[in-house]
């Protein structure tokens, strides 16, 4: 029997921000098509892994994602699709140190662009060009679910596994899946899934893991 094919969607921003807040960052350096793998059934196959994010701002970040992304891009069957982080601005009252005065401050962050748009593009992508029989969704936003709906819609056999990413869930997502996995049960998998500390690139590049992302064990 043909077994089923599986493609896994993750919402990078998303996914990491909930390792950050568990304090799961020695699990940073991670292969994500290994890590998908081992939550297959014997009548599945993975046939590709997407990641969905954009680059970070902040040039020791970037350069740590980027080793990380080039070392993970070895393997053909995993994509990267690009979003961006534009700069934003808001109102803040802060209370002053010295005095029970409040004035308000106005505070510049970075915020995450068009990642989760493209992530539901190619969900109904890939079911519309009958790419995948199961998909594997790495993400809590529960803005995905009209993309569920539309998929099945599309496909109305189409299976789909959330994947909750450790310390966040949603109750739309959980309503809509055909089955529920909670990240934070399955750290020993984590564990499998990280990758050599060094690796070396088909130019002869070593790509290093960050020390900041070195597991407890190598620090």
């Amino acid at each position: 029997m043909d077994k089923k094919r599986v493609i896994a969607y993750f919402d990078g921003f998303n996914y990491y921000e909930a390792l950050r807040s568990k304090k799961w960052r020695h699990y940073y350096w991670q292969d994500l098509f290994k890590f998908s793998e081992l939550f297959l059934r014997k009548h599945q196959q993975l046939d590709k892994v997407r990641l969905f994010t954009a680059i970070q701002q902040d040039p020791d970040k970037s350069d740590r994602q980027d080793k990380w992304l080039q070392a993970n891009k070895l393997n053909d069957k995993f994509n990267v699709t690009y979003g961006e982080f534009k700069k934003r601005h808001k109102w803040k009252r802060v209370e002053c140190n010295n005095c029970s005065k409040k004035d308000n401050y106005k505070i510049e962050y970075w915020e995450e662009k068009k990642t989760d748009v493209s992530l539901a593009s190619y969900i109904i992508r890939d079911v519309a060009l009958n790419e995948c029989d199961v998909i594997f969704l790495f993400c809590a936003d529960s803005d995905l679910s009209l993309c569920i709906d539309l998929a099945r819609e599309i496909n109305p056999l189409i299976k789909i596994v959330i994947f909750f990413p450790p310390g966040i869930f949603s109750s739309d997502l959980n309503n809509k899946a055909s089955n529920v996995i909670r990240l934070e049960n399955h750290e020993q998998k984590f564990k499998k899934s990280i990758m050599p500390l060094s690796i070396t690139n088909t130019d002869g590049y070593i790509l290093n893991c960050p020390e900041k992302w070195l597991p407890k064990e190598n620090k």
